[in-house]
């Protein structure tokens, strides 16, 4: 019998079982204890697309929360250690990348002063 969210769930792709080049770049340059090794191991898919859309804050955000928040009822859920490294993203993410790594506005202020 086939799941219940399979006519929901998009249709495989050829690179959802392991990461994509974009996904290993992205969890390079998270910080060490930022990485979410287990989601990459488990689950590639939901970490390639986390990666694809790492850049767009909001995005991101609502993507992290709808994979901790089961808004449709009935789900499994993932096992803890992948609920830790989701949230953990999703704090990293919401402070700012930026903020963390110490770049944050004023580093950008001037980085962009600097070219001129």
């Amino acid at each position: 019998m086939a799941d219940s969210w399979d006519v929901v769930r998009r249709p495989p792709r050829h690179n959802d079982e392991a990461l994509t080049g974009t996904a290993r770049l992205w969890l390079r340059k998270l910080p060490a204890g930022r990485r979410p090794q287990r989601l990459c191991t488990l689950y590639p898919r939901i970490a390639n697309r986390i990666a694809w859309i790492w850049r767009d804050a909001e995005l991101t955000q609502a993507l992290l929360d709808d994979l901790l928040v089961d808004r449709r009822g009935g789900r499994a859920g993932f096992p803890k250690a992948i609920v830790v490294e989701l949230r953990r993203l999703r704090d990293y993410s919401e402070r700012g990348a930026d903020a963390e790594s110490g770049v944050g506005y004023f580093g950008t202020l001037r980085h962009l002063l600097s070219r001129h």
